[in-house]
């Protein structure tokens, strides 16, 4: 009877577990994501130890009835298959010089994340790291040791992946480039089982052109208007612009301060993120462009007023609805 306990199993399991693990992290739930990149990297880690030799799986307990199966000199495994956890599968590969060895940081690291898993398992976790560039770094040097290819592995998560790997760009732009990437998936699977047209209605449900003013403080106001979003592609993003107060009402040069997509979730929240996406910092606006105000004051006059903004002599009649 062939072993359960396979390279081909054991590689396929990290594979679905790798899946599950960067979907859970691109909604942001980090528990799930700490439970199967923890699985992923355990069950990586023993098809690494098979290709060596099966008995390595064994978990030495008093008992031979694994290393017996594992050996080959029982065709049966046993009924209640038990094998090393991820701690002690993780041990020989860094003598092996496979994963890097204690005390460095990566270490330290990937220590961590399997501790977290554990807890996770167990307790539960609030407001933990995020250890999302430890596990594809630990993915990436067990696949190149079992000579396996990541995108096979990764399949639609490659890019993210790459992106994640790459060490010529700066934190902020690789930040940006994984929400990106995660908007993305979080679109192309929230609306992939939606009839042709249905997106397209959505888009236009959360869409509001013009520009509106969503806030107005001392000292700026703040603004939205409709962009197309540079995750998903769709014309369904927020972006909010700033103004200070004393730019005049017809030249409002507006400054991005971050955008909020209403149907992949991508959000910025500076002016830098924005610039890292590639949408524009400064913006052209004027008053005959403001459409309404979700702004808590009276009237027109009066926000005005609040914005102390130059204002030479306008109709306002025809703009009482902002």
């Amino acid at each position: 009877m062939e072993s359960p306990v396979t390279f081909d199993r054991l590689y396929e399991g990290a594979k679905r577990f790798a899946r599950l693990a960067m979907e859970a992290h691109a909604e942001e739930d980090q528990e799930v994501f700490l439970l199967h990149a923890g699985v992923s990297v355990e069950r990586l880690a023993k098809a690494a130890l098979v290709l060596v030799h099966p008995t390595l799986l064994t978990e030495v307990n008093g008992k031979d009835d694994m290393l017996l199966h594992f050996a080959g000199a029982v065709s049966e495994p046993p009924a209640r298959l038990r094998t090393i956890g991820a701690s002690t599968a993780i041990g020989p590969l860094r003598k092996m010089d496979v994963l890097p060895q204690k005390p460095k940081s990566e270490a330290a690291d990937l220590d961590g994340l399997i501790e977290l898993r554990n807890g996770v398992a167990h307790l539960g976790a609030e407001d933990v790291e995020d250890y999302l560039g430890v596990f594809t770094a630990t993915v990436e040097k067990l696949l190149r040791h079992v000579r396996q290819d990541r995108g096979a592995f990764w399949e639609s998560w490659s890019e993210t992946v790459q992106v994640i790997l790459d060490d010529r760009a700066d934190r902020l732009q690789k930040a940006v480039r994984l929400r990106m990437d995660q908007a993305r998936h979080r679109f192309r699977r929230r609306f992939a089982d939606l009839p042709e047209g249905a997106v397209d209605g959505l888009e236009q449900a959360v869409s509001e052109r013009g520009l509106i003013v969503v806030e107005v403080g001392p000292e700026k106001a703040l603004f939205q208007t409709l962009s197309q979003c540079p995750a998903c592609g769709r014309e369904a993003a927020a972006l909010f612009l700033a103004v200070d107060e004393d730019s005049p009402l017809f030249d409002l040069e507006l400054k991005t301060e971050g955008l909020l997509c209403g149907l992949c979730g991508f959000r910025l929240s500076s002016t830098e993120e924005v610039e890292a996406a590639g949408l524009p910092t400064v913006l052209q606006h004027s008053v005959e462009d403001l459409t309404r105000s979700v702004a808590e004051i009276p009237d027109p006059a009066e926000r005005l007023a609040t914005m102390k903004l130059s204002l030479p002599t306008v109709r306002l009649d025809s703009h009482d609805s902002w």
